[in-house]
């Protein structure tokens, strides 16, 4: 599974490089247009979602509603509302441009959390695709060699998916 940014989803996506030279892990830091992201899961459905504990819980759950509430109501407060998505890839493709760092190609993606923001924005497609052009989402994607996936993937997911509830009275 190799998303081609610049071929197959209107453009690359700028990203900031968020390790060390010498990292035992590289990472990025991206903002993903809510269109392109609804294409990707569109394309590969739940197959970016293999390595994630939980998958899309349709739009009935509470968390969904809220999500989708946003998309409609206020799209362009979806990017400061939302927690973002968390995700791994076995390589990237990088190009330094005049304005900095793109990603053009990423290999094997897996959101590892962010199952329910992936899923809402998608089915956004169906109730709201006017308001996608102003829903931002961003992610951390961890590149994780072939030979490692099987040891840190599991943790990566483990580790972003291991959230406290916070109550309305908190």
């Amino acid at each position: 599974m190799v998303i081609d940014f610049a071929d197959d989803f209107g453009a690359p996506i700028p990203a900031l490089k968020a390790s060390q030279t010498d990292a035992a892990l590289e990472s990025y830091l991206l903002i993903l247009p809510g269109l392109q992201l609804a294409a990707i899961y569109d394309r590969w459905g739940p197959h970016l979602l293999e390595a994630n504990v939980r998958t899309f819980l349709q739009a009935r759950a509470k968390t969904n509603k809220g999500i989708q509430k946003t998309i409609k109501e206020e799209p362009e407060l979806f990017f400061p509302y939302n927690n973002g998505l968390s995700a791994t890839a076995e390589y990237v493709r990088c190009v330094k441009t005049n304005s900095g760092l793109v990603i053009s190609s990423i290999g094997n993606l897996q959101i590892v959390n962010g199952a329910q923001t992936t899923g809402s924005i998608h089915a956004a497609l169906r109730f709201a695709q006017d308001k996608l052009a102003n829903v931002f989402v961003q992610m951390k994607l961890t590149v994780v060699p072939a030979n490692r996936s099987e040891e840190i993937v599991p943790k990566i997911s483990e580790y972003a998916n291991t959230q406290n509830k916070v109550n309305a009275a908190d």
